[in-house]
């Protein structure tokens, strides 16, 4: 293997370092809250790359801060890639669900068989109260813009009154 081979294999290693960070904080930390949890990567961060320039048997500077860029890339890059999904998945986490009251409501709106025809997430919430389900975004949107023009989110359909509750993960 050539020095420059040697190098490359070395930052490889350090990549890696970055990479399993990232896993190895996620699974050592669950439960503890940031900011500690982030403190407390970055310390393991830190004995990982203290040992990673143990074995790399490197002690120059320019390497060393190389080595130090090319693991902290990893490491953000994973986390934002983390963090995006997470965000991109809790867009999409929208639920719906309906609650059947034994009163007539001060406020409700009547809603014909017709109109929960048109909003099958209405019609799914209003045939089994109690239970809460996934909804499509735009549904979700659809229906709580449909409420909103009614004016109320306490329906009556035929002789049974329902609470109707949106929520977001």
């Amino acid at each position: 293997m050539t020095n420059s081979e040697n190098k490359n294999f070395k930052y490889l290693l350090f990549f890696f370092i970055g990479i399993f960070t990232f896993f190895l904080s996620g699974y050592t930390l669950r439960g503890i809250h940031p900011p500690t949890s982030i403190y407390l990567m970055f310390v393991i961060y830190g004995v990982l790359f203290a040992l990673g320039l143990l074995v790399s048997r490197e002690r120059s500077s320019v390497f060393i801060l190389k080595a130090f860029a090319v693991s902290f890339i990893a490491l953000l890059l994973i986390s934002v890639a983390f963090f995006a999904l997470g965000a991109l998945s809790h867009e999409y986490s929208k639920f719906m669900g309906a609650e059947k009251l034994e009163f007539a409501p001060d406020e409700f709106v009547i809603v014909t068989e017709e109109e929960l025809d048109e909003y099958p997430a209405l019609k799914r919430a209003v045939e089994s109260p109690g239970e809460y389900f996934s909804v499509d975004p735009d549904e979700w949107r659809r229906t709580i813009d449909f409420l909103d023009e009614k004016g109320a989110y306490e329906i009556k359909v035929g002789n049974e009154y329902y609470s109707i509750s949106f929520m977001t993960a």
